[in-house]
């Protein structure tokens, strides 16, 4: 049998080795290479664990106690060095102030100011003013005419502080105003009458007044204090042809306040006498107002009472006090509602700063302002920009209107009497103020006004509306820019033609003015004033034209 099995593997052999040989030579050689991995099968792990089930519970107690020991500690604190606050640097201050300047129609301007410094417990100071115009208009008839004017002024003050709040002022004032009544109808030139036109041949006002007052008052910042604010003072008027008119005055109020209130009263005295003036009696006007507040994060009122008496008349008279604030958005919007009236002395003194046209006799009797209601919004747009609206009306008894004197005492007609009659008016009012910094400043007002009046049929002399735009801007602290303009609406006078009344309409007013003063150094100052520009005639009073276009340049010094 192996015999077999090897004779057939040698045929085998044989046959294979023949096959090749018919064939090409092909070397062919094929390695495998893998390396060994061995192979464990997965272990399962038996998941219970072995316990001893123990039917005898035993529960362990334990008993402490916790013994208290005071441990000695020591800290001490290292002090900390304060922190310096570094403040701005106060500006530098002058003991005096001197300013000179001259213009056209031979205007010259004169200022003098000399004051204390900075002091905790004393300051005053003393001022001087002068300013005048000695040249010629034309009047309604083209004809140049004098139209001269003079005001000079002197004041002086002393504040002395105490260590308690306290305040103690002195102050004095003395001036001296003239003017000249260029102004006359043309109509009222018949006959022999003649116009005047030289400086000696018209008529003139000179007004002297001088005053002295004291002031005691108190600053108290806290609660536990009354605060108060006494003034007494007296003064005397006096003019050509005997005008004269005295005064003494004294007016208090004080106030006190608790954790949400507070409580005062306003006590006026002002007794008067006058000569040489028309329709007067000597007499006084007694004041008495007292008031309760109370105040809130976000709102203030207060309600009250004001009496006054006037001996002279032997009247009492009767009004509210009410002031309400709500401050919704801080600052930013505050409605207000106010409602007052009151009674009013017209001086002479105020009348002719009204009016220097007036004439030298004339005598106005107190107003009666018989409601006074103010309802308006204020508040902050930005930090930049604040704004004031409001609508307001009055009741006004005895409201006086400036008229021209027709009598035979006035033949020119240039001389300004009163008429009176009860009032009526609703006013609108807008303010808006926009400030950058120290370098821009603007300031807008408007009012527009109507009247209803029960006899006269015009508010004589008295505008529809008054509109004025102020701006300053400053050029690098060396250049100063000032512009003011300023609109009036039209107004009525009242004429009389053939002996009927009429009335007349005064053109509106628009006046545009600028000034420039450039900064030589910190001491040394020039300047420049331009008056009305655009040299618009305007009348201002019935028969009185304005001064056209006016410059005026100056020099001002600080020591």
């Amino acid at each position: 049998m192996i015999r077999i099995i090897i004779i057939i593997a040698i045929a085998f052999l044989l046959a294979l080795g023949n096959q090749t040989h018919g064939q090409e030579n092909v070397n062919q050689e094929v390695k495998v290479i893998k390396p060994y991995e061995p192979v464990i099968n997965d272990a399962f792990k038996i998941s219970e664990l072995p316990k001893i089930v123990d039917t005898n519970k035993v529960i362990p107690k334990f008993e402490y106690d916790i013994v208290t020991d005071k441990h000695a500690t020591g800290f001490k604190p290292k002090p900390i060095n304060p922190a310096r606050l570094v403040s701005e640097p106060l500006s530098k201050l002058y003991y005096g102030h001197l300013k000179a300047g001259f213009g056209l129609n031979l205007s010259p301007l004169a200022d003098a100011y000399i004051g204390s410094k900075r002091s905790e417990d004393l300051n005053w100071h003393v001022n001087l003013h002068h300013n005048s115009l000695h040249g010629k208009i034309k009047n309604e008839e083209s004809k140049k005419v004098y139209a001269g004017l003079s005001n000079s002024e002197a004041n002086a003050q002393i504040n002395y502080f105490t260590n308690n709040s306290k305040v103690l002022s002195f102050n004095t004032e003395y001036s001296n105003k003239k003017n000249y009544y260029y102004g006359y109808n043309p109509a009222a030139i018949i006959g022999n009458l003649e116009a005047p036109l030289l400086k000696d041949s018209i008529e003139n006002q000179s007004i002297n007044f001088l005053k002295v007052k004291a002031n005691w008052r108190t600053n108290h910042l806290d609660s536990a204090n009354v605060n108060y604010n006494i003034d007494l003072g007296w003064q005397t008027l006096s003019g050509k042809n005997g005008i004269g008119e005295n005064a003494l005055k004294l007016e208090t109020n004080f106030d006190y306040f608790f954790e949400n209130e507070f409580i005062g009263a306003d006590l006026f005295l002002n007794y008067y006498s006058k000569s040489g003036i028309e329709d007067t009696v000597n007499g006084a006007i007694v004041k008495f107002s007292p008031w309760i507040g109370a105040f809130g994060k976000k709102w203030r009122t207060v309600v009250g009472v004001s009496t006054f008496y006037d001996q002279a008349n032997e009247k009492y008279h009767f009004y509210p006090r009410v002031s309400m604030h709500y401050n919704i958005i801080d600052y930013f919007l505050i409605p207000y509602l106010e409602v007052d009236g009151n009674y009013t002395e017209n001086s002479y003194k105020d009348i002719y700063r009204e009016n220097p046209f007036i004439k030298q006799s004339i005598g106005v009797k107190p107003t009666d302002t018989k409601m006074n209601i103010t309802f308006g919004f204020r508040g902050n747009i930005s930090s930049k920009i604040a704004f004031n609206a409001k609508v307001n009306y009055t009741k006004i008894a005895d409201q006086y209107f400036f008229v021209n004197d027709t009598s035979i005492d006035v033949p020119l007609q240039n001389k300004f009497n009163v008429v009176y009659d009860d009032l009526t008016r609703m006013r609108l009012l807008a303010e808006l103020s926009y400030k950058t910094g120290e370098n821009l400043f603007l300031t807008f007002k408007a009012n527009y006004f109507k009247y209803k009046l029960d006899n006269e049929t015009k508010p004589w002399h008295m505008p529809n509306y008054r509109v004025s735009l102020n701006a300053r801007y400053i050029v690098q602290k060396k250049i100063i820019f000032d512009a003011n303009i300023f609109a009036i609406g039209d107004r009525y006078v009242r004429e009389f033609e053939a002996g009927v009344q009429s009335e007349k309409s005064l053109q509106g007013i628009i006046d545009l003015n600028l000034g420039v003063e450039y900064r030589l150094s910190k001491v040394f100052s020039a300047f420049a004033y331009f008056n009305n520009i655009s040299s618009v005639r305007y009348y201002e009073w019935n028969h009185y034209p304005s001064q056209h276009f006016n410059v005026m340049v100056g020099l001002s010094y600080s020591f």
